[in-house]
């Protein structure tokens, strides 16, 4: 059953029936002088009270209550100042450098790279690629010596190449030209699937509670604030869920194929990239690796093993994009599998990843200003209002029974305690 708006109408409802019934007594207690009927009569005015005096302050928040401008719409006319605010706290507190660097910790890129390496339109592109002439060439030698040879000057060509270059080029391929879109889409959904994770509400839960709780740094604020937070009017959890529901909601229409929003972020990485080869630290981490990848490895067993019988079955079967395909594959799956290669590529992915968020990290403020400056003023209002709707009308319901319990209670005074004292003092 859908509750949406079911107290905000019972608030309504007391304040109506307060008001009704204030009408009834005010014209009743000239008819009566009884006692209950005093008693009565505080009670409902007190309750009136109450809970017209809460439906103020509550509307105040969001609109001109009766039309009344003075210190009214406080959160409509405080939007930048909100944005601003919320802005900063995610840029300086909630995804700072350190946090973010730390979130990036926990990725693993070695299952994003198996998926890529053995997806079928991967595999397409690497046939089409190795379209060579094999046949005439095999026969002259045998398997032995063509692994010695092959092994030797695949070594040799390997460490003299650079892998920077072609890397450099994959890159520009996807933020300039949105090539390997699917993959960019993998990405952006597996950091949802991070985002998911238990611990990253709860980590942003403490993080807004921490401001939270700094705020309190005098006596009416922290009075404030702790009424506040009694009546679940500043609630950290709900703020949490919040921010990471709209960013989800950013990083949903980033994975839509031809994202605008996307595209033009990935268009502000073409100049970092472009200049990437002049970072010799970077430059310097990935050929490191890659060449100490490259001496490690026997690639003479290595093209004996897997990819000399494939070509021998080759010459009377298959084509050899096909053959040296699959060899790539099965090559991919011995030596992929190996931790110290896995360890060694994820490393190089982890400094790739956190060289692009130095770059980048300062787009965070901006793209979290983005996204709430481009809500008009009635869905902030509505965003801000359907988080504390019920908590709202609670303040209201809660203002009718504290005025009606106050008034009962003033009555009693002066009815039990001052009267008679008056009484017996003759004044």
């Amino acid at each position: 059953m859908n509750t949406k708006g079911v107290r905000r109408r019972w608030a309504d409802r007391v304040l109506l029936v307060s008001a009704v019934l204030y009408t009834f007594v005010f014209i009743g207690q000239f008819y009566t002088t009884a006692v209950w009927y005093e008693a009565l009569y505080w009670v409902v005015q007190s309750a009136l009270i109450g809970s017209v005096a809460d439906w103020f302050a509550v509307t105040a928040l969001f609109r001109k209550p009766l039309g009344v401008p003075y210190h009214t719409e406080l959160i409509p006319r405080n939007k930048d100042r909100l944005i601003e605010g919320i802005a900063q706290l995610a840029d300086t507190k909630l995804l700072t450098l350190e946090r973010c660097k730390m979130a990036l910790a926990t990725v693993r890129f070695m299952p994003l790279l198996d998926r890529y390496i053995t997806g079928t339109k991967v595999r397409a592109q690497l046939q089409s690629l190795l379209q060579i002439g094999l046949l005439q060439l095999w026969q002259q030698r045998t398997q032995a010596e063509w692994a010695k040879w092959s092994g030797g000057k695949l070594r040799s060509i390997l460490e003299q190449q650079s892998i920077v270059g072609p890397l450099q080029q994959w890159l520009l391929a996807v933020c300039r030209e949105n090539r390997h879109e699917a993959i960019i889409i993998k990405w952006l959904d597996e950091l949802q699937q991070q985002l998911d994770r238990p611990g990253v509400i709860q980590w942003v839960t403490n993080l807004i509670d921490e401001e939270i709780q700094k705020k309190k740094d005098d006596l009416w604020k922290a009075l404030i604030i702790g009424l506040s937070e009694a009546t679940d009017i500043i609630n950290a959890r709900d703020m949490a869920v919040s921010l990471l529901h709209e960013l989800h909601r950013l990083l949903e229409r980033w994975k839509q194929p031809g994202s605008r929003e996307r595209l033009v972020w990935m268009q502000q990485w073409v100049i970092p990239i472009e200049t990437m080869a002049y970072n010799s630290t970077v430059t310097g981490t990935i050929d490191k690796t890659f060449r100490q990848w490259i001496a490690e490895e026997n690639w003479e067993q290595v093209i004996l093993t897997y990819v000399c019988p494939y070509v021998d079955e080759l010459v009377t079967k298959e084509t050899p994009a096909v053959v040296l395909e699959q060899s790539l594959q099965e090559l991919w799956k011995v030596y992929g599998s190996r931790p110290q290669i896995r360890k060694q590529l994820e490393a190089a992915c982890h400094r790739l990843a956190e060289y692009v968020l130095y770059q980048g990290h300062a787009l965070i403020g901006v793209i979290v200003r983005q996204v709430l400056k481009g809500l008009s003023t009635e869905r902030f209002i509505y965003f801000i209002e359907s988080k504390v709707e019920d908590d709202l009308s609670w303040i209201r319901i809660n203002g009718a029974l504290v005025g009606a319990a106050c008034g009962l209670g003033v009555w009693g005074f002066l009815h039990i305690v001052y009267e008679p004292i008056v009484h017996i003092l003759g004044i």
